[in-house]
């Protein structure tokens, strides 16, 4: 019954931790560059509701799920380990009767309900401010941004606990190297998650009205690779974390 309680308070003040905090004002400033965008944008007034919807649907493709979504996963994903690792709070988490798989796991579920709460939120709003293409576009593009979101949590976790600047990292890598990647011809851009999200909206947009992409740029793959891949990403990325923090030795930490 204590290590339950010990868990349980660690994942509550990790929790409060990460809410309160500079990067909680961090992500709100793209959050609320988005919400201006849209108003001065009003896709819902346009006459024609295909133009409107494609868009829209490039909106939340590149704007929203190329950039809105890792940022906010930096911001809280590097920060649940990395931040204690940056204060040397983690020795003090790592002496006391709690096993690190434990610490990990509390970690991990005090930083993911936030990143999620927070996308998924703000995608509720933007498809609400964008009408009833909103709506549909709500509806098509949903499961997209939630695999999307729970991948790179994973990853920047695994960043987390392998690399000492891992924040740092982890936005060269989700700003630079995911759009780099993701646009690669070829098998190459098959490593990023951003390729499958955009997979899983065009797969779910085109039929509704999205234009398709030019295959000599971009190819996607079919919803349920793309489904399959993120999980996949989210899964191993998780694992691999979990045994880096449980085997390694932080000796940066005296």
């Amino acid at each position: 019954m204590s290590l339950l309680r010990a868990w349980t308070t660690l994942l509550w003040l990790s929790f409060r931790r990460l809410l309160w905090s500079g990067n909680t004002l961090m992500v709100l400033l793209p959050l609320s560059a988005c919400t201006l965008f849209l108003l001065r944008r009003q896709f819902w007034k346009q006459a024609n509701s295909f133009e409107s919807f494609n868009g829209f649907s490039l909106f939340l493709m590149f704007v929203f799920a190329s950039f809105v979504v890792p940022i906010c996963a930096v911001a809280y994903g590097t920060a649940s380990i990395g931040g204690d690792r940056e204060d040397r709070t983690l020795l003090f988490l790592l002496i006391r009767p709690v096993p690190r798989p434990l610490i990990f796991i509390a970690k991990f579920f005090a930083t993911l309900p936030l990143v999620l709460g927070l996308v998924m939120g703000a995608f509720y709003l933007y498809c609400r401010l964008g009408g009833a293409i909103g709506q549909e576009a709500y509806n098509l593009y949903l499961p997209a941004i939630f695999y999307m979101t729970i991948a790179y949590v994973s990853l920047f976790h695994f960043f987390a606990v392998s690399f000492r600047h891992s924040t740092i990292i982890a936005l060269i890598y989700s700003l630079f190297m995911e759009l780099l990647l993701g646009n690669m011809p070829g098998i190459v851009k098959r490593v990023a998650i951003n390729y499958y999200g955009r997979s899983m909206m065009y797969a779910a947009g085109v039929p509704a009205g999205l234009e398709r992409p030019d295959p000599q740029w971009f190819e996607p793959i079919s919803a349920a690779a793309s489904a399959g891949a993120l999980f996949g990403i989210a899964v191993g990325g998780l694992l691999v974390a979990l045994v880096v923090f449980q085997r390694r030795e932080y000796t940066d930490l005296t």
